[in-house]
């Protein structure tokens, strides 16, 4: 959370959920599948910025973690 509040302060952990879950469902964004995992990126606007995003789901196809991949 402290990465992404860095470029947008009123974001909150549901906005940040809900981002990854967006760059998920699209095919598009798929970077990778080491292992059981799916990998996610996308450049997104933060705060007039655009910041690129990695999204990690687990086997399960279930969110397993959002964040920042470079500032």
């Amino acid at each position: 959370m402290p990465d992404f509040q860095v470029h947008e302060p009123s974001i909150t952990l549901d906005d940040v959920l809900q981002l990854g879950q967006q760059i998920a469902s699209r095919p598009e964004n798929l970077i990778g599948n080491p292992g059981d995992r799916q990998i996610f990126e996308q450049y997104v606007n933060l705060g007039g910025q655009q910041i690129r995003v990695r999204v990690v789901l687990n086997s399960l196809g279930r969110l397993r973690s959002v964040h920042i991949r470079d500032r």
